[in-house]
């Protein structure tokens, strides 16, 4: 195995950064104490969660109240959707796309199977989303429109503000996936008609294991955790104090940063793309005409086992996936590909490559000519034929 190691695998996860181990550190140790206590010692506790929901609303442009820490994404997703059913029954009318994020679709289908109905709207070849066909799905019996930001396999950003117009205007409440939009363009989520959005800290150099979901004012949640009052009755059980530390402290450091940390990683993202597309004339950059986040391609190699491609690499000291950390163990085609039209053998050569604050141009460069001699070897032994070089 190469003793080079470059992690490209940033929108499973991101490696924290030293600031935030010392933020999580500092509330086991020095700042310890269970934030629901009435002592001095709760106090620190509670002043740890509250500096933390500043940050957090801060990168959102919030206000603080509506921000519940939750477990993570998954959790938040999972409690916006539940909320916004009728409690009598488990019926009711969900939108949604056909690119969504595991935690979506797959308690969308278990939703279905108890009786709620579920339309899922179809994306174009690009990923974005066929805004007429979601207007026209969205009726006075719906429930709630959820809808990713921006996609985890492709990076694509989904045009929010126009959705979140569509449904202010069929009087739909509407809830956004912004998990992998978090840190990564400047949100406006306040001045905005949106009625939930879920984020997670380890996509920003935060703790794996935390997460948010933002309550507009004036919109409710159901609890799925119940027990005792913390996070204002709205998510019961103690707080993960080290981890909303972590991510209070990954906020804060991001929002100091946006705009340049943007420019990096989309400088690095670009060289690397160019590099490969010079190399091979027929790769494709899934998306590329689409408006994508900084730090993201994805990118099919024809005649390439996509899985055999990840695994050679991983060898190379080069860590990327084929699709979603919540899906890649499937030996299925990407689901995410495959609703943008791409075929089964297409969808098995896609690899995502992601970049984050810590790679430098050297990774990216490193990253491309081994990518390029591994996918030349690979195209060798499986006799593939001929291409540019």
């Amino acid at each position: 195995m190469s003793t080079r190691q470059i992690y490209l695998d940033n929108n499973a996860t991101t490696q924290p950064l030293p600031q935030v181990i010392e933020a999580m550190e500092a509330a086991m140790t020095g700042s310890f104490g269970n934030p629901s206590s009435s002592h001095s010692r709760g106090e620190l506790a509670r002043q740890i969660l509250e500096r933390a929901r500043t940050a957090v609303a801060r990168l959102m442009d919030v206000t603080d109240d509506g921000i519940v820490f939750t477990s993570g994404a998954t959790e938040a997703n999972n409690l916006a959707i539940l909320s916004c059913l009728p409690a009598e029954s488990a019926k009711g009318r969900i939108v949604t796309t056909t690119i969504e994020h595991s935690s979506i679709l797959k308690l969308c289908d278990q939703l279905e199977e108890r009786g709620t109905e579920v339309v899922r709207v179809a994306v174009d070849s690009n990923g974005l989303v066929d805004l007429k066909a979601l207007q026209d799905s969205l009726t006075a019996t719906t429930s709630l429109l959820t809808v990713q930001w921006v996609n985890n396999e492709t990076g694509v950003i989904q045009p929010i503000e126009t959705i979140a117009a569509i449904a202010a205007d069929k009087g739909v409440p509407l809830h956004v996936d912004a998990a992998q939009a978090l840190g990564k363009l400047a949100l406006r989520v306040g001045s905005l008609p949106i009625d939930y959005v879920s984020v997670t800290a380890h996509k920003i150099h935060g703790p794996q294991g935390v997460g948010a979901l933002y309550v507009r004012s004036g919109r409710t949640i159901r609890a799925l955790v119940r027990g005792g009052s913390q996070e204002s009755g709205r998510r019961a059980g103690t707080e993960n104090v080290p981890g909303i530390a972590g991510f209070g402290r990954a906020a804060e450091l991001r929002a100091t940063r946006l705009p340049e940390i943007a420019l990096q990683v989309g400088a690095l993202r670009d060289r690397f793309e160019q590099a490969l597309v010079a190399a091979f004339s027929d790769i494709v950059i899934n998306s590329r005409p689409a408006p994508r986040v900084a730090g993201s391609t994805n990118i099919l190699f024809p005649a390439v086992d996509g899985q055999a491609l990840v695994a050679h690499l991983d060898q190379a000291g080069i860590y990327c996936s084929q699709s979603s950390a919540c899906t890649n163990q499937r030996p299925e085609p990407s689901y995410v590909l495959r609703a943008m039209g791409l075929s089964e053998e297409e969808a098995y050569s896609g690899v995502r490559f992601t970049f984050s604050e810590l790679n430098t141009r050297a990774d990216a460069e490193d990253a491309a000519d081994i990518v390029i001699d591994t996918v030349k070897r690979l195209r060798g032994f499986e006799g593939a034929g001929a291409f540019a070089a």
